[in-house]
């Protein structure tokens, strides 16, 4: 018996006999059972209401990629982990990056950024980063619309490990093509930008609580939220630089506290760095 039913009041029963209400025996007590809600069945003499389940919207959610996984097992991604002394890399199967056709295998490594699995985490992030280095000039329109639904995905999961990752890859992004894919990003600044302007309230408010605690933390735990905040203060900073006019608008309209400090269009990445550097020292 589910353990609602025991904190519930005893009902009373009329008695036919003396046309009076009594209390249920213990007995009948115990064969009280649980019924959903609004239904015909809570109507009944033995039953009693279950209360809602709680849901916490903010755990932790663990989604699996939809093709990035199967084309890695199947061994379709022209790539493989080269381990060397000075740590890891991915070696790719081609002399030529730029020969690859990246409207196919983009929106790919991209579906493999919510994994958190070793290799498929590593592979998908570091196939990213060598894809948009040596190949942003390829990217289109086209090929722009297909990532949004996978970094959205990857948001989704509240793993900030994965969220720092979808952070770094929309950075290097906004500075692919010499700034043109910055533009092109700006109309999904809508689809994008809430998820991590609640991700930005819920990690200040932690911060905040834990410095005003007494118990000791870790180290790793007390500065894991402080460094989601800058990673996201960077984005922003990066995204108005190489997103045109029209970009501070729409990230005030998804994000309300954020607010223009400069003239970023005429900023260098160092002088970035420099602006970003007050909110590493909260």
């Amino acid at each position: 018996m589910p353990y609602c039913c025991e904190t519930v009041l005893k009902p009373h029963i009329f008695n036919s006999t003396n046309k009076t209400y009594c209390k249920c025996s213990l007995e009948e007590y115990r064969s009280q059972y649980c019924v959903p809600a609004f239904s015909i069945q809570s109507h009944q003499r033995c039953s009693i209401v279950c209360p809602p389940i709680r849901l916490n919207t903010f755990n932790k959610r663990s989604f699996r990629s939809e093709k990035f996984r199967l084309f890695y097992e199947r061994g379709d991604l022209p790539c493989t982990i080269h381990h060397t002394t000075k740590g890891q890399s991915l070696k790719w199967f081609i002399d030529n990056i730029e020969t690859l056709n990246i409207d196919y295998y983009l929106p790919i490594f991209t579906d493999g950024l919510c994994e958190i699995k070793y290799p498929y985490s590593f592979i998908a992030l570091q196939g990213i980063l060598d894809l948009l280095e040596h190949a942003s000039h390829k990217i289109d329109i086209e090929t722009l619309s297909k990532l949004i639904l996978p970094l959205k995905r990857a948001l989704y999961t509240n793993n900030p490990i994965v969220i720092s990752r979808v952070l770094l890859v929309l950075q290097k992004l906004a500075r692919g093509n010499d700034g043109a894919i910055g533009i092109a990003l700006v109309p999904y600044f809508n689809q994008l930008l809430p998820i991590i302007n609640i991700i930005k309230e819920r990690n200040e408010g932690k911060f905040y609580q834990n410095q005003k605690q007494c118990y000791i933390i870790d180290d790793y735990e007390k500065n894991i939220s402080n460094e989601i905040v800058r990673l996201i203060d960077k984005t922003l900073i990066v995204l108005e630089q190489f997103g045109g006019q029209d970009a501070f608008i729409n990230i005030k309209f998804s994000i309300p506290t954020y607010e223009q400090q400069a003239d970023i269009k005429q900023l260098s990445n160092a002088q970035i760095d420099t602006m970003v550097q007050p909110f590493m020292e909260i």
